[in-house]
């Protein structure tokens, strides 16, 4: 089956439980977009300690045959989640495979990377690993990053993006990104804003007293903030708006209620201005998510989105 026009998805192709956590994300998302998946496999360039130019057949040959064997298995993964979606192969030499997935996506054209969660990872987090943090710095195009165990349970469709909101200067750009991806994949919209109450620096009642004073107005201004982001929207866009709280990330993320979703997380306000660059809170969202996330870049080419 040939692939269809552009815009499309590329998706990192591993012979393990990483690769069928991708390609079931990139067939979820492919067949709710209306686009088609490009399946790739980063290879070696050359065979280690060779000089440059020089060609082992044998070493060739058995690329050849690993990447044969990768996407083959890809395409089954592939038509068992998403049988009607177009997709096409594609085999791309790289010293890394993350900045060989983001150079072969803007070769094609592609709008969406998407790759599994590390081996390290625990069930249902993202886990980021090589490949993953090279795309996380260096993709022209947005991320999405499958956690472990996601084809065990695919969706059918998914019923809702919840954007991770934080007021900044980028304010903004992320919810025009989470807006677009939303109405794209036609889903309900959510902002969420992590409050995580701080470690007590002092002690005795007076001072605790202090840090909850502190800790509310953080929480007044919070829920401000999600009022009026919501409200910037305009009238035709409805996003429901939640503050999660807990002692950290993870605790406050546990307590936000999951269903069949997109976790779009904001970009950092450091960082090359076309490049995706995580900052520490949005990596620690990451790690801390339940549902499949997705990042975009600055400067990423947001006509296909529209």
């Amino acid at each position: 089956m040939s692939a269809s026009a552009e815009p499309s998805i590329v998706v990192g192709c591993m012979p393990d439980d990483r690769g069928d956590d991708a390609v079931a994300l990139a067939g979820v998302l492919a067949r709710q977009l209306g686009w088609g998946v490009t399946l790739a496999y980063i290879q070696p360039e050359s065979w280690p300690g060779t000089p440059v130019g020089a060609v082992d057949a044998e070493w060739a040959a058995f690329l050849r045959a690993e990447a044969d064997q990768i996407l083959d298995g890809a395409v089954r993964r592939l038509q068992v989640v998403a049988p009607d979606v177009p997709y096409r192969r594609a085999v791309h030499a790289h010293r890394g495979s993350g900045r060989g997935l983001g150079e072969l996506a803007e070769r094609r054209g592609a709008a969406l990377v998407v790759v599994g969660s590390a081996p390290e990872g625990h069930h249902g987090r993202v886990a980021v690993g090589s490949t993953a943090d090279q795309l996380l710095h260096g993709s022209p195009v947005p991320v999405a990053l499958a956690p472990w165990g996601y084809s065990a349970a695919v969706p059918s469709r998914l019923s809702r993006t919840t954007l991770a909101f934080h007021r900044s200067a980028r304010s903004a750009a992320t919810l025009m990104c989470g807006s677009l991806l939303s109405n794209r994949l036609g889903t309900g919209l959510r902002l969420v804003t992590v409050l995580a109450r701080p470690k007590r620096f002092f002690g005795g009642l007076q001072h605790a007293g202090v840090e909850e004073q502190m800790f509310q107005v953080a929480r007044d201004q919070m829920l401000a903030d999600l009022d009026e982001a919501a409200e910037s929207m305009g009238p035709r866009v409805s996003a429901d708006v939640e503050l999660a709280e807990g002692d950290d990330i993870p605790s406050a993320l546990a307590a936000v209620d999951w269903t069949d979703e997109l976790l779009v997380c904001s970009v950092s306000d450091v960082g090359p201005l076309t490049r995706v660059f995580v900052g520490d809170v949005s990596s620690k969202i990451i790690r801390s998510a339940e549902v499949p996330v997705v990042v975009f870049p600055r400067g990423a080419r947001l006509d296909v989105w529209r």
